[in-house]
């Protein structure tokens, strides 16, 4: 199940300071995106990978990434929300070592601190 983006989306992310989006390839395949957002010491992410390549450790590769601050924007946590029926994001933010701290609606919250 995918999203329509429009382009208000675009010019969010393009013209908003401390907002990013990046296109994830593996080789010369488009694989998926993650956008990120920082607010003061907090980095509030979302992760897409399409279907095709779901299971394959990308998420984790790229969580661990963002973890390790790779994108030097100097966060202290992560935050990401998850809708509940998304059983697999919620394992992969889990195993991440996300905890959850509230859920609002059918969105599941989970913060990561950095050790």
């Amino acid at each position: 199940r995918f999203l329509s983006i429009g382009d208000n989306y675009f010019h969010y992310v393009t013209n908003t300071k401390n907002v990013y989006f990046y296109k994830i390839y593996k080789d010369n395949t488009l694989i998926g995106s993650i956008h990120l957002e920082k607010n003061d010491n907090l980095l509030y992410m979302d992760i897409l990978i399409f279907p095709e390549f779901q299971h394959k450790g990308f998420g984790t590769r790229i969580i661990e990434d963002v973890k390790k601050d790779v994108f030097d924007l100097g966060y202290e946590k992560i935050k990401v929300s998850i809708d509940e029926k998304n059983l697999a994001s919620i394992k992969l933010f889990e195993n991440a070592g996300f905890s959850f701290v509230s859920k609002e609606d059918e969105l599941i919250n989970y913060i990561y601190k950095k050790q």
